[in-house]
């Protein structure tokens, strides 16, 4: 049974490695050979010495070492690089979505609950995990804000190449704004108040018959009205309805009919006089 020792053993580089090394073990021993002979040196300064002479010669040997393998060290790094190179390519998405993950982390951009636009996409947060954020998508329709029904899932990536508009915690919430213009018969000016409680009490009813509670408790009325005129004269209503509208053009109807009877029974009742 023969033994072949590898062609590896026999390349150059290996040679002059254990040359190299032979060379520094011999100079170590004639290096503590000549320390010990020495009789003027105390204990405690061979020492000193021996160990200097030590950490020189490994420094010495690190740096032979690296000499003599240098082309083989490069070549190894360029193979390292170019499968580094080619790992990040393959997983640039993955990487976008876990940096923007954590952009969106640390700047706390948004939450659950809040609804965001990120280019043409805008809806509520439903659930955020750690490469996407899924939505509940919103339309603008006629002058409203309105959930699709459509689900929709936005990696994180997409926060390095497009901005995101934030409305914090809408919790469901839309927001419905049609307008309104009327002859300068009646001072509707001085009917705010009347046409705020009949807008209101309209919403109400359409909101209530669709089985969804109204959505303000803390006073603050869901029914918003900016009076203006406009260019040619006339009065003009700009009315906003806020909160969860599951059929926002029903409640429009519904509240445009309570403005303009009220207006226009105080417009008759003008003439009248």
């Amino acid at each position: 049974m023969s033994f072949e020792v590898p062609p590896a053993l026999y390349t150059s580089d290996v040679l002059a490695s254990v040359s190299f090394i032979l060379v520094l073990f011999l100079a170590r021993l004639i290096a503590g050979r000549a320390l010990r002979r020495r009789d003027d040196l105390t204990q405690q300064v061979a020492h000193r010495w021996t160990a200097n002479f030590r950490n020189l010669l490994i420094l010495v040997a690190a740096i032979g070492l690296i000499m003599i393998w240098a082309p083989q060290l490069r070549t190894f790094a360029l193979s390292l690089t170019a499968v580094a190179v080619a790992i990040v390519v393959a997983t640039k998405e993955l990487i976008l979505c876990l940096s923007g993950a954590a952009l969106r982390t640390f700047t706390r951009a948004f939450s659950v609950g809040d609804v965001i636009e990120v280019g043409s996409t805008k809806g509520e947060v439903l659930d955020l995990n750690l490469l996407a954020t899924r939505v509940r998508e919103f339309e603008s329709r006629d002058g409203s804000i309105a959930p699709t029904g459509r689900m929709i899932t936005l990696p994180y990536s997409l926060l390095f190449t497009l901005p995101a508009k934030v409305q914090a915690h809408a919790n469901g919430t839309i927001e419905h704004a049609f307008a309104m213009t009327f002859e300068p018969d009646a001072d509707i000016f001085a009917m705010h108040d009347d046409l705020l409680e009949a807008a209101e009490s309209a919403l109400a009813q359409t909101v209530g018959a669709t089985g969804f509670a109204p959505p303000m408790d803390d006073g603050i009325g869901h029914c918003r009205i900016i009076f203006g005129t406009s260019e040619i004269g006339k009065y003009r209503l700009e009315i906003i309805l806020t909160g969860h509208l599951p059929d926002p053009q029903g409640a429009e109807t519904a509240v445009a009919r309570a403005i303009g009877s009220l207006v226009h029974s105080r417009q008759r009742i003008t003439v009248r006089v």
